[in-house]
């Protein structure tokens, strides 16, 4: 199923018979190469080009071959049964007022998590070329440090900052390189969960197993927290406090996350926030939280709250840490 991956990702709207998406990674042809497909290679390219309503065979075929993927409706057929076999598919038939009964296929819910798989693959393809454009940028065009520049305002020099964070990526690294840029004299600290690894070879960072909620720091101790991601909305405040806790009075928050989980965008999305919204739903289970219900908790705990955005990137700023009450 991999190498359509890399070949087509398209994605339907059949409640309204319309593309959202349709982007050729590759330029071969889709039908020089379909005659030499494995039936597996195909029943992805099917999933991948069905929705949510309930379909017949030969709309299927008509769909592959709008797409340049013809397929002669015997194999169709073949396949279509094959992935009945497999429970990716369900049937019933419907009573036709001229000539036989139609069989109906949709989608089953093994089929659902299987569509979702190669979607999250494609997306993991799009999120390698996309690394590698960042790395391509030019120190002025930089995102990253673009919002380290926004989050480092505050501090004087030999500071303490700590970035927390429940994954490891590319853009965590550039984000930690770019700290260093800002303020060279500080020490580092980076806080993630201790099943995750990361592959870091920054001697000015400090690795440390934690978690939002349990950052392994001393009270009053950093200058400058930032958070990847945001929690639950049910373990936010619990979050909040423990971040509170670590900072040094008038220390700065920073928490960041694709606006996407906190902002409501009208349909249809970009295809970059449809892609930032699938993943982090699917497979980090991360549910939409209001932005404005997370300024109005930074404002209890700091002199001033802010919401940037840059990029696709929405940055909560907490200024000036107030002293716990408690």
């Amino acid at each position: 199923m991999c190498r359509l991956i890399y070949k087509y990702i398209c994605v339907v709207d059949y409640s309204t018979d319309r593309h959202i998406a349709s982007e050729r990674i590759y330029g071969a042809s889709a039908a020089e190469d379909v005659e030499n497909m494995r039936t597996e290679e195909l029943e992805g390219l099917i999933l991948m080009t069905l929705g949510t309503r309930e379909f017949y065979g030969y709309e299927v075929q008509k769909q592959l071959a709008s797409n340049n993927i013809k397929v002669g409706i015997s194999r169709l057929y073949r396949i279509l049964n094959g992935m009945l076999r497999k429970r990716l598919l369900e049937d019933r038939w419907e009573k036709s007022g001229h000539g036989p009964n139609k069989r109906v296929y949709r989608l089953s819910a093994e089929g659902r998590k299987e569509r979702n798989k190669s979607l999250l693959k494609a997306i993991e393809v799009v999120h390698s070329f996309y690394s590698e454009y960042l790395r391509s940028l030019p120190k002025k065009a930089d995102v990253f440090r673009k919002i380290c520049r926004l989050i480092c305002r505050e501090l004087k020099g030999r500071d303490n900052v700590a970035l927390v964070t429940t994954k490891f990526s590319v853009a965590h690294e550039r984000v930690l390189r770019a700290l260093h840029d800002e303020v060279p004299e500080a020490k580092i600290f980076l806080i993630k969960p201790k099943s995750l690894k990361a592959d870091l070879n920054l001697e000015y960072v400090v690795l440390l197993d934690g978690a939002y909620d349990n950052c392994p720091l001393k009270n009053s101790y950093v200058d400058l927290l930032v958070v990847g991601g945001v929690p639950g909305k049910d373990a936010l405040e619990k979050c909040l406090r423990e971040w509170h806790r670590v900072l040094k009075q008038d220390g700065t928050l920073a928490v960041s996350t694709p606006s996407v989980l906190v902002e409501k965008y009208d349909d249809p999305l970009s295809i970059g926030n449809f892609v930032e919204k699938f993943e982090h739903e699917t497979l980090e289970k991360e549910a939409f939280l209001d932005g404005t219900l997370l300024k109005s908790l930074l404002k209890k705990g700091f002199a001033e709250a802010k919401w940037e955005e840059i990029a696709h990137i929405s940055v909560f700023l907490g200024l000036r840490c107030r002293p716990s009450a408690e």
